[in-house]
């Protein structure tokens, strides 16, 4: 897989979408998910998609992650066109360019709080010294500095997701991809957390799609789209 030279200047759009659909066979049958996406979202926004459950919010977001692949259409992430790559370079852009956050944290539970943390890091091939100071920040800045040593099941769900919000940052992607970021979390619990990944995304300059049921987090994104009958509407209604 070949990236954009380094040098360049990045995308103002980090995800293009164009008569993107997904379709199944299911007992002999076409199943459509996904019929003739158009979507872009630029550098630096906040984008709730929303729908039902069976919508086809999670293919999108997979298809998004290169996860999966779409039937037809485009769909280009961080400049890279993703159904032109093997299946294989769908995994190294995975670890360079996305974080994700997720609604059960998976969090590794054999690894320390700062061994998950350091992990896409060591998958991109960058711990040194300046990458450990930074994943020690990022602890600091969730307020879990003093945990670094501890196993994910001594912490709080809370706690946890903290932990995973710091892991999606750390090695600096182009996008974030969460998945209902606060669903498992308690009402009071999920405000803080969602206080959280606004504040320290927008402080980085991040790129945030996030798939969600939550009002709360629909309301704090610059934009919503919805996904009805397997088509893109934008708009909060």
């Amino acid at each position: 897989m070949t990236d954009p030279p380094s040098d360049a200047p990045p995308s103002p759009v980090v995800v293009l979408a164009e008569g993107l659909s997904k379709s199944y066979e299911e007992a002999g049958r076409e199943h459509v998910v996904l019929s003739g996406l158009d979507a872009s979202i630029r550098r630096g926004e906040f984008v709730a998609l929303l729908g039902p459950s069976g919508s086809g919010k999670s293919t999108l977001l997979n298809l998004v992650a290169g996860i999966d692949a779409p039937t037809s259409g485009r769909l280009e992430v961080a400049g890279v066109a993703l159904h032109d790559l093997s299946e294989r370079d769908r995994t190294l852009f995975r670890r360079r360019h996305l974080g994700f956050v997720f609604q059960f944290f998976n969090l590794l539970p054999t690894l320390t709080v700062l061994e998950n943390l350091l992990l896409p890091l060591e998958l991109k091939g960058r711990v040194d010294s300046g990458s450990q100071a930074r994943a020690l920040e990022l602890l600091d800045r969730v307020g879990l500095a003093s945990r670094a040593d501890a196993f994910p099941d001594r912490l709080s769900g809370g706690e946890q997701q903290r932990i995973a919000i710091a892991r999606a940052l750390v090695h600096e992607p182009d996008l974030i991809l969460a998945d209902e970021p606060t669903g498992n979390l308690d009402p009071d619990t999920g405000e803080r957390v969602l206080g959280l990944i606004d504040e320290l995304v927008r402080e980085t300059g991040r790129t945030l799609l996030a798939v969600t049921h939550s009002r709360e987090v629909a309301e704090r994104a610059d934009r919503v789209l919805r996904l009805d009958h397997g088509r893109l509407v934008e708009g909060r209604a």
